[in-house]
Formats: C-alpha cells, sequence, structure tokens
C-alpha cells in the first residue's frame, strides 16, 4: 500500500513538473516579430504594414504573362523563375524593408528564403498571395 503511494506521488510531481516546466515561448508583439526575419501577413496586414513603411519595397515574383491578370500597386516584377533572380536580387539594398507577393504565396515563400540566404533581414510576403489579396476585396491595377 505505501508503495503504491509512493507511486501516485511521483506520477503527481512528474505531472506537475511536466505542465509548469514545458510552458510556451513566449509571443512577440507585431512590432517587435517584424524587425528582422521574414513574416508572413494576411492581405490585410501585408497592405497596413505596406503603407507605414517608409522604405518599403514592393516586389511582384511572378512571371512577366501573369502581371495583366492584375498587380498590387508600387510593385516591381522580379521572376522568381527567371535565370537572373539572384542576381537582380543581388544589387538591392539589403537595409530596406521588403514586401514580396507571388499568385499563391509558394513561389514568394521560396523567394524570400533565398533573399534571407543573401543578407535580407526585413522581408514580409503575402499569405495566400494575390489570389488571397483579391479573394479579400483589395484593390489591384492593370500594368
Amino acid at each position: 500500500m505505501i508503495l503504491r503511494l509512493l507511486s501516485q506521488m511521483k506520477l503527481s510531481v512528474c505531472i506537475l513538473f511536466i505542465a509548469f516546466g514545458c510552458s510556451a515561448p513566449e509571443k512577440k508583439s507585431a512590432d517587435e516579430s517584424l524587425k528582422k526575419g521574414i513574416i508572413v501577413l494576411p492581405p490585410k496586414d501585408f497592405k497596413a504594414e505596406l503603407s507605414s513603411a517608409s522604405d518599403a519595397i514592393l516586389i511582384d515574383v511572378r512571371k512577366p504573362g501573369e502581371l495583366p491578370d492584375g498587380i498590387i500597386k508600387g510593385a516591381i516584377n522580379i521572376d522568381f523563375t527567371g535565370p537572373e533572380f539572384s542576381e537582380k536580387i543581388a544589387v538591392l539594398d539589403k537595409e530596406k524593408k521588403y514586401f514580396v507577393y507571388c499568385k499563391s504565396g509558394k513561389r514568394s515563400g521560396d523567394a524570400v528564403k533565398q533573399m534571407e540566404k543573401a543578407g535580407f533581414e526585413n522581408i514580409c510576403t503575402l499569405e495566400g498571395g494575390l489570389k488571397n489579396w483579391i479573394d479579400q476585396g483589395l484593390e489591384t491595377e492593370k500594368p
């Protein structure tokens, strides 16, 4: 009986240790998390951050043939699938803040990873790409 009681006490202590010893990582505020690295933002947050960033550069990484479907106002096109993508990003100012998008989010996700490897530290990408932007009722323009 004593052994059974000790066994139950050990189990209780282990459960308490696990519950309190394995806390979730501390969440950063939006301002803190947007300082460095790659940030994925939903369309309305992407638009708000883009509008508030004074030195922002907006990059559309789709193929030139996709641009007639519409672009986000102010975007420059650097085709991620093009052979000169690495060369074109290499000349960009790594100190600026970059906002990157494509049609669905796949290519822009790959593009920002490549940009991060090249030394860019302040990059936002559009969650769900231009399709999600349009689905949220946000405006595009014809190039």
